[in-house]
Parts: structure tokens; sequence; C-alpha cells
């Protein structure tokens, strides 16, 4: 009798931890449409509604003596294949935490899937590439 009950809590203890896996799953898809950030902690690149502005950003950690340029752009996917680049803005590369906030897009294109980007161009042939996620409008 005693196994009997514990597989049943072990059994109800899976299922439970299979739908909280679950919902948390949904969440983090759904949060995506509201944008949100990629890239790691010292270079990384963020998407957001604020109001009926797309916002874009781009931040930026880097060790002495950075030197090079930050292009950020905002891309329209559902324009045509392969994206449209709505918004094109540079800023020098800086050394130390550095805030990137060039203006953003009023009153988006509803239904539309919007992307950030961020490239640090370090000279020559070096690029890094960082990117948020899509944010539907």
């Amino acid at each position: 009798m005693k196994s009997t009950i514990g597989r049943a809590g072990v059994l109800c203890s899976g299922l439970a931890v299979a739908a909280a896996t679950v919902a948390v799953s949904t969440g983090t898809a759904s949060a995506a449409d509201n944008g949100g950030c990629g890239g790691p902690g010292y270079a990384y690149v963020c998407i957001s509604r604020n109001g009926g502005t797309v916002d874009y950003t781009g931040h930026t950690d880097f060790a002495n003596g950075a030197t090079g340029t930050i292009h950020l752009w905002l891309w329209d996917y559902t324009e045509k294949p392969g994206g449209v680049r709505v918004f094109t803005t540079d800023f020098p590369a800086a050394t130390g935490p550095q805030d990137y906030r060039p203006g953003g897009l009023a009153n988006p294109a509803p239904g539309h899937d919007y992307k950030a980007e961020m490239r640090v161009d370090w000279g020559g042939k070096k690029v890094d590439v960082y990117l948020s996620p899509d944010m539907f409008a």
C-alpha cells in the first residue's frame, strides 16, 4: 500500500513539473512578442514598445582601449524576405558601461515583425553582431 501511494505521489509530482514547464515555455514565447534583449552581458541590443513607439537600444561594457563603431539597426522582417532596414544609427565605441539610444519608430505597422541589430565594427574585418528577439507590433 505504501509503495502505491508513493508511486502516485511521484506521478503527480512529475505531472506538476511538466505542467509548470509548459506554463513557463508559453510565458517565454509570449514575452518575445513584447521584445527583449539579446547578446552577452558586455554587449547586447534590446527592443521594446513604449506606447505607440518601437524603441531599440544598444549597451556595451568594453575593457580599456575600445575603439570602433557601433551600428544600431532596426529591421522590419514583414516588409520583404530578408528584411528591410528601417533605421541606421552609428555611434563611436567607448570604454566602460555605455548606452546607445537612437530615436524610435513611431506608429509601427500593425502585425509587423521588428528586430534590432547591433554591429560592433572594430576596424579591419572584425565585426561582432548581436540581435534582439523579434517583436510584433
